[in-house]
């Protein structure tokens, strides 16, 4: 029983009686989860290792024995048994085990942190003058292996760890409305960050007859901003989120100032919405008691271009590839449904405005906008839709039957791969508009046509054809301010998941 309640004590926040046994209690969970992750850590290096190991033994050595020589195998593990120490030390210099960050950002840090103690160590095993001893094949098969089992292995030990509350950190939230409302739903969304929010702190001084509840974020109503020192002081919790829009600056600065002196980490949402976030720089002046954000327009910039351009022949080159059989089994079959070209062949908006002629199968009937006109006139209630969506959501009559199933996983796109080998689109980027939109497109359009459409983009995994014309525009626009090659690696990740549940097809 003693055991039993010194566990829960740990893991269990609202178990503790006084300020000292919660203080107490937070040094110790925050003592074991370091420990705990490292633990983790290693155990996916292990496994890096010993998968190389088999793969070099099983499949390379087989195929290739003259250039692949048993004995390598075990002087290089007696050589870098050390291995796992300078993963941990360039995972503790990407501030991971100290910091909290979503996942897909902390999957970045990984890689970066995975390639950084490959290099160390081969430049050490040549400083040592051991590389004669080193399978370099195991080295870079470690190195494949680090960056798919260090964020798998971190996703579900996180998750366990959080369940059995090592990794959980309670948070309050400091505000109300939409904002509050967002970061709710990214913390709850983002389950291996670790925060759990105890509750909300109103930012209005009266309270609403809901005593229970803030029926905007759906959170426990913990009192008034007035209350704030009590219910932090009676909680012990370390951590706020100040998270409210549309407030008068003098207040904002207030109100962080007061939450400050009660929290050891205050995170503030500003009140930046659309903004260009990924690359913001902040230039502080402390005579002045100001700070200047910097923002860059990334695909503005000749070098970032140069890379997306890079990446696009490489990638583009080998994903063609990799189709050619299927671009020809699902040619035959839309020539074989119905009477037509294989290719439907249309002009789009390109980058810096020109026009090129874009690549798709066939998915409508030939005769397609009589056939619309017809069915409009037929259910004019649809004339609504069709204005807002520039498609019809439910029942297209144009559409045949083997278009009905190339739209529901986006195949027919497929033949876009021919006009990002011909330097017209992009793997991932804007929506292809159509020379119809351009006014439609207004004051966004200078900022889309910076960069090259794309065969897949930010719309197509934030909702496809369930987002209007306006929220595809601005879903572009965000994406051209913040594009990395991370961004477009992890929307291409998240587009086989889209594709795959056909979200928002039709």
């Amino acid at each position: 029983m003693g055991i039993e309640r010194s566990i829960q004590k740990i893991i269990d926040p609202t178990f503790h009686s006084n300020q000292t046994e919660v203080t107490a209690t937070k040094m110790i969970r925050r003592a074991l989860s370091i420990p705990a992750l490292m633990a983790i850590d290693i155990f996916a290096v292990i496994s890096s290792l010993l998968l190389a190991y088999y793969l070099r033994a099983i499949i390379f050595q087989p195929l290739l024995p003259s250039l692949y020589q048993e004995e390598l195998l075990d002087s290089t593990f007696s050589n870098i048994w050390w291995f796992p120490l300078v993963v941990i030390f360039c995972l503790l210099y990407e501030n991971l085990y100290n910091k909290r960050f979503p996942y897909w950002t902390e999957v970045e840090i990984l890689i970066k942190a995975a390639t950084l103690s490959i290099f160390l160590t081969i430049v050490w095993l040549y400083l040592a003058q051991v590389n004669e001893e080193i399978s370099r094949t195991l080295i870079v098969l470690t190195w494949f292996g680090l960056i798919f089992l260090l964020p798998l292995y971190r996703f579900f030990g996180k998750l366990l760890l959080a369940k059995i509350g090592l990794w959980k950190k309670p948070v309050i939230i400091v505000g109300s409305g939409n904002a509050a409302a967002l970061i709710t739903k990214a913390l709850n969304r983002e389950k291996t960050i670790g925060y759990d929010i105890v509750g909300i702190i109103e930012m209005k001084n009266n309270l609403s007859n809901s005593k229970h509840m803030n029926l905007v974020s759906n959170l426990p109503l913990l009192g008034s901003l007035g209350d704030a020192e009590t219910i932090i002081s009676k909680t012990g919790i370390d951590d706020i989120i100040i998270a409210v829009s549309g407030l008068p600056t003098s207040r904002l600065v207030k109100i962080t100032n007061r939450m400050q002196r009660l929290a050891s980490n205050v995170y503030l949402m500003p009140d930046l919405f659309g903004l260009a976030l990924n690359g913001i720089e902040l230039q502080y002046f402390f005579q002045e008691q100001t700070l200047l954000l910097q923002i860059k327009n990334r695909l503005k910039s000749t070098y970032n271009r140069l890379i997306k351009q890079t990446m696009d022949l490489l990638l583009g080159t080998v994903f063609f590839v990799i189709a050619v059989p299927a671009l020809i089994l699902l040619a035959l079959a839309v020539k074989l449904d119905s009477k037509g070209p294989v290719f439907y062949v249309d002009e789009r908006i390109g980058q810096g405005g020109k026009l090129f002629r874009c690549y798709k199968f066939r998915t409508m009937y030939t005769n397609a906008e009589i056939i619309m006109a017809s069915h409009l006139k037929e259910n004019p209630q649809l004339q609504l839709q069709w204005e807002h969506y520039q498609k019809l959501t439910g029942y297209d009559p144009r559409v045949t039957k083997v278009g009905t199933f190339l739209r529901r996983f986006s195949l027919d796109e497929l033949p876009q791969l021919i006009n990002i080998l011909k330097g017209e689109m992009s793997l991932v980027g804007p929506r292809p508009y159509l020379p119809r939109e351009k006014k439609l497109m207004g004051e966004w359009f200078n900022d889309i046509t910076v960069a090259k459409p794309g065969l897949t983009g930010l719309w197509q995994v934030s909702g496809r054809n369930n987002v209007n014309f306006g929220g595809r525009l601005k879903l572009d626009s965000w994406y051209m301010k913040n594009w990395s090659p991370w961004f477009d690696l992890l929307i291409i990740f998240r587009t086989v998941k889209v594709v795959i549940n056909a979200d928002g097809a039709y």
